[in-house]
């Protein structure tokens, strides 16, 4: 199974004097944005190392988190799983490395939302460059950002990855597997894991069921040219076709989703269903700057 999650990259502050004396450079920096409420950020930096010497990012501090902590996934068997990276990210000599599609920090119990348009600062702390200043820039709330801002002392290397956080669409390869990817990124954490399923797609449109610390909901999705972006949060407010006309979906498409959705979860157990409604009312996230955000892991 292909499982290529693409992350996008933006913009961050020049390095401090003492790291660039080490040979460490941060070239990008960004962050999604997050929803009123929401405690659980995201973030993404691609690492220039110019010295002949290995160096490791051994971990990462910000104000507006009590703490930050690298993420590495994996997949195994289909699933999707995050854990800490306790033992540090080797930052081989003269190389780049870039946060994605393995790893990513994860600001955790932030107390001011991050807003599209301002900027997070941050420091990484590396086991021979010592601490690195950072600037995340906030974008959207998921896919590509075009908020690219080249800071003085940077430039485009040759090959840089300049990727959405979206999960392309390969041919042949399973919408669900793709969006899966998409949920588990934006909404699972280690103490809190996120069972998605059943998803149903059709014509660039997709519902996805999730469950989470005994609650649950549906997802709806639209792919773009840049991969699966989530569009609305509901609960039962999802699943018919009317509610997903109101939602954007053209009228086929909308009742082609019904009757697959209908079908999916009737294949599910009761208690497993039942989750499905517990998210009150429609959450719209596409075409929202001010509002759309990255929703709290465990405030659905």
């Amino acid at each position: 199974m292909k499982t290529s999650i693409l992350f996008f990259a933006a913009a961050l502050l020049a390095p401090s004097l003492s790291a660039a004396s080490e040979g460490i450079r941060i070239e990008k920096a960004a962050s999604h944005s997050m929803v009123p409420g929401a405690t659980v950020g995201d973030g993404y930096v691609t690492i220039v190392n110019d010295s002949a010497e290995p160096d490791r990012l051994v971990s990462a501090r910000s104000a507006r988190a009590n703490t930050v902590q690298l993420h590495k996934m994996t997949v195994a068997n289909g699933v999707m799983r995050m854990r800490d990276v306790n033992d540090g990210l080797p930052i081989p000599p003269n190389a780049t490395v870039t946060l994605e599609p393995d790893y990513h920090l994860m600001f955790n119990g932030v107390t001011k939302p991050f807003r599209q348009g301002e900027h997070v600062q941050a420091t990484l702390t590396f086991e021979k460059a010592g601490d690195v200043e950072v600037r995340f820039a906030v974008g959207r709330i998921a896919g590509p950002l075009n908020t690219v801002e080249q800071q003085p002392g940077t430039m485009d290397m040759p090959g840089m990855n300049k990727k959405a956080m979206s999960h392309q669409h390969q041919d042949g390869e399973d919408p669900a597997a793709a969006i899966q990817s998409v949920l588990t990124i934006m909404f699972e954490t280690q103490d809190k894991p996120l069972d998605v399923g059943p998803v149903v797609s059709g014509n660039g449109w997709a519902v996805a069921g999730w469950r989470q610390d005994g609650r649950g909901g549906r997802v709806l999705l639209k792919h773009t040219g840049a991969g699966w972006q989530v569009h609305a949060l509901g609960g039962d407010s999802l699943k018919s076709a009317p509610a997903l006309e109101a939602a954007g979906v053209p009228v086929n498409a909308a009742g082609n989703l019904e009757q697959s959705l209908a079908l999916a979860e009737a294949a599910l157990e009761p208690d497993a269903a039942r989750l499905l409604g517990t998210f009150d009312g429609t959450v719209m996230l596409s075409e929202s700057p001010e509002g759309a955000g990255h929703p709290d892991h465990g405030g659905h």
